[in-house]
């Protein structure tokens, strides 16, 4: 599911070069956010406690699920979630060719912080929400 929602991103999405192995260590180090339709997976959210901040990563939505809610239910568990660990931001990195998504998340409160460009990596905007 992972692979399909990140599949079209251009350039390519590190998400297509992680194992099985890669996701159960973000699952152990960190939060693993699902929705289901059945048995069938959805969507995902990864979250990881950075300080005062549970950063999200790699939100992303079954292609035949896009526009349905379920990115939204799984921004309103991870605020649930940070409220209950006591931390006070929410974090986030959004490619900067993916405009779209920056306005998504902008519709959910985040704004934009900084920016970045890791090695050989696209170069990014740095999110973040305050929890109130």
């Amino acid at each position: 599911m992972i692979h399909a929602a990140f599949g079209a991103f251009e350039p390519p999405s590190g998400v297509l070069k992680e194992t099985v192995a890669d996701l159960a260590a973000r699952q152990r180090d960190g939060l693993v956010l699902v929705a289901q339709d059945g048995e069938r997976f959805i969507g995902s959210l990864f979250c990881a406690r950075q300080s005062d901040a549970l950063y999200l990563t790699r939100l992303a939505t079954a292609p035949d699920w896009r526009k349905r809610g379920v990115g939204r239910a799984l921004i309103v568990a991870a605020v649930s979630e940070a409220r209950a660990s006591g931390v006070t931001r929410l974090t986030l990195r959004v490619r900067k060719n993916l405009p779209g998504n920056r306005a998504y998340f902008e519709r959910f409160g985040f704004a934009v912080t900084g920016e970045g460009q890791d090695p050989g990596r696209p170069p990014y905007d740095s999110m973040e929400r305050r929890l109130g």
